[in-house]
């Protein structure tokens, strides 16, 4: 009987011991930056349809008009123009722009350069940068005033040297500088002829039917 009680015992202390194991277990680190996250797709995870909208460059007498907001995974996750960008649930919680599943957290948020000065490049990153940002469905994109600018909603939209017409068009928040465009750091190796102001405006959503 003893015997029997110990390996009862013994059985018991191995499950739970595989079972902390199985909890306790860290998932695998998972590398910041943007290449290979995919597009959100649609599909609802409770009764309810989610809102899903683009965001797009307004107003329409611009050169960029209705291109909608994505991003270029070979340059770090550049945020971009083009005309297939995010159709996607966004979430505008806590100063932020990001892309969202249905059902789950963010996948990326929109940021704006923090060292820059001038012409502040625009990217996604899977951290939460920028806290400025103020929106909403129908809404333009504002960055709410910071220590270093005013609130703005305009940004500069620009090619790169030497590159395909089909290719993106990437974001530059615009803020008071007296550098001219030709001259600035952060528009090095892109065509400032090229470049011109736009906002970026979350459309009005709309209500996705389920494939």
């Amino acid at each position: 009987m003893f015997y029997v009680n110990f390996i009862a015992t013994m059985y018991a202390f191995s499950v739970l011991a595989s079972l902390l194991a199985v909890v306790s277990a860290s998932p695998a680190p998972m590398p910041d930056g943007t290449i290979g996250i995919p597009v959100p797709t649609i599909g609802p995870c409770t009764d309810s349809i989610k809102p899903h909208a683009h965001i797009i460059a307004t107003p329409d007498t611009t050169l960029v008009a209705g291109l909608q907001l994505s991003y270029d995974s070979a340059t770090s996750g550049r945020a971009t123009l083009t005309d297939s960008g995010y159709y996607s649930l966004w979430d505008f919680s806590n100063g932020g722009v990001a892309v969202k599943p249905d059902c789950g957290p963010p996948v990326i948020w929109l940021n704006i350069d923090p060292v820059v000065t001038e012409y502040r490049p625009v990217y996604w990153n899977k951290t939460q940068i920028t806290t400025n940002w103020s929106t909403g469905y129908g809404s333009d994109l504002v960055a709410k005033e910071t220590k270093e600018y005013n609130t703005t909603s305009t940004f500069i939209a620009c090619k790169r040297i030497s590159v395909a017409k089909t290719a993106p068009w990437y974001l530059f928040l615009l803020t008071p500088t007296t550098v001219p465009l030709a001259s600035a750091v952060s528009l090095q190796g892109f065509d400032t002829k090229s470049c011109v102001k736009t906002r970026l405006t979350v459309e009005t959503p709309t209500y996705p039917t389920t494939p």
